[in-house]
């Protein structure tokens, strides 16, 4: 599938030359974008189990010493407000971590969708193709060797003709 359509359906603008080309979904390449989801997220809840352990034996050690170790503690002991800032501190770093690892596998797999039709439309045959990748996308060297390659194989094609 080739033009406008092609592009709509991969989650992507047209080219410059056809229009906008900024790409316009998080999910490009999902299994891609899903199984570092499922990696990093998994990741994140076992280090969140574990420091989140830690601070609950903590309180049970210190609320089994007695009442001289509570009476010594600079703050009084809320449970309540304990668990709620315990539970929503968890929550906002569980947000943070899945935001920013939808935003980093998107700026890889977008940058690679961009690098991989480059290829193909430079495979195709066609003249003055160039990976156009947005500031801040990983693989950046990658295209510039792919547009190096590109103008190598235009300006052959240019000498033959």
């Amino acid at each position: 599938m080739t033009g406008p359509n092609a592009h709509a359906a991969a989650g992507v603008s047209p080219s410059p030359a056809e229009g906008s080309w900024r790409r316009r979904r998080y999910l490009i390449d999902a299994r891609y974008q899903l199984r570092g989801g499922i990696l990093v997220g998994t990741m994140t809840l076992v280090l969140l189990f574990l420091l989140n352990a830690s601070l609950i034996t903590r309180d049970r050690r210190d609320s089994a010493a007695g009442p001289a170790a509570e009476a010594s503690r600079a703050v009084p002991r809320t449970d309540g407000v304990s668990w709620a800032l315990l539970l929503v501190g968890s929550a906002v770093f569980i947000g943070g971590v899945l935001a920013v690892g939808v935003v980093e596998s998107h700026r890889t797999a977008g940058a690679a969708f961009a690098i991989r039709r480059a290829v193909e439309q430079i495979r195709e045959g066609q003249r003055g193709v160039r990976v156009r990748l947005r500031r801040g996308d990983h693989l950046q060297e990658l295209a510039r060797s792919i547009n190096t390659l590109s103008e190598s194989l235009d300006a052959e094609r240019d000498g033959r003709a």
